[in-house]
C-alpha cells in the first residue's frame, strides 16, 4: 500500500467522522408531535429501517483485504453514513419510562387547579415552557400563597420531564431545545385570552 493510499485513506475516514458528528441534530418536527400529545394530556384532551440494516449487511459481506484502499474508504465512510441514519430514526421523545409517566400523571392532577389562574391572565407560559406569575393583583390575597406553590410544583415537574426526555434519548444537550419546543407549542394550543412570554416581554392570544 503505497503512501498516497494510506493518505487518501485517513483524509476520507477523518472526514467521514466529522460527518457524523454534524449530522447529530435536534428533530424538530419529532419533538412537536410529542409535545401536542403530552400537553394534550397535561390539558385533559384526546390526544425504511429494514433497507439500511440490509445496505449494512451487504457493505460488511465485502472483503477489505481484496479491494482497492480507496473502495474500502469509500465504503466505510458510507458505513458511517448509513449508520448515523439508523441513530436519528431511534430517536423517540415518547419513549417510556416510570419517572415519566408519574411526571406527565403529576402535571395533569394538578393542571385543573392552574386553569383558572390562565383564564384570568394571572399566570402564563414562558419562554423556558415553564409557568409564571403575570399578575398577582389578579389572585385574591388568600389565594396567593397556594398559586405560588401550585406554580413552583407544577415548574418542578415540567423540568423533570424535560430532562427526563432528553436523558431518555440519550442527548441531555437537547433538553433546551426541548423546553421551547414546548413553550411554542404551548403558545399554538393555549386558549384565546391566555398569556405567553415572547422576547422577554408578555403577550395576549
Amino acid at each position: 500500500m503505497n503512501k498516497v493510499a494510506l493518505a487518501f485513506a485517513g483524509v476520507v475516514i477523518a472526514f467521514a467522522a466529522a460527518c457524523v458528528t454534524i449530522n447529530v441534530y435536534f428533530p424538530e418536527a419529532a419533538a412537536e408531535q410529542a409535545a401536542d400529545r403530552i400537553i394534550d394530556k397535561v390539558r385533559g384532551e384526546s390526544t425504511n429501517a429494514g433497507d439500511a440494516d440490509n445496505t449494512g449487511a451487504l457493505l460488511q459481506s465485502r472483503d477489505p483485504v481484496a479491494e482497492p484502499v480507496r473502495v474500502v474508504a469509500a465504503r466505510y465512510f458510507v458505513n458511517l453514513l448509513v449508520a448515523d441514519a439508523n441513530a436519528q430514526s431511534t430517536v423517540d421523545f415518547d419513549k417510556p419510562s416510570a419517572r415519566k409517566t408519574a411526571l406527565e400523571n403529576s402535571l395533569s392532577r394538578r393542571f385543573p387547579q392552574l386553569e383558572p389562574f390562565f383564564d384570568s391572565g394571572a399566570i402564563g407560559v414562558n419562554e423556558t415552557g415553564t409557568i409564571e406569575i403575570r399578575d398577582r393583583n389578579l389572585v385574591p390575597l388568600k389565594d396567593r400563597n397556594a398559586l405560588l406553590q401550585l406554580v413552583n410544583a407544577q415548574n418542578n415537574d415540567w423540568d423533570a420531564l424535560y430532562k427526563e426526555i432528553a436523558s431518555l434519548n440519550g442527548q441531555p444537550d437537547w433538553e433546551d431545545s426541548i423546553r421551547r419546543t414546548f413553550a411554542s407549542r404551548w403558545v399554538a394550543k393555549a386558549d384565546a385570552g391566555w398569556w405567553y412570554k415572547e422576547g422577554g416581554g408578555w403577550k395576549q392570544k
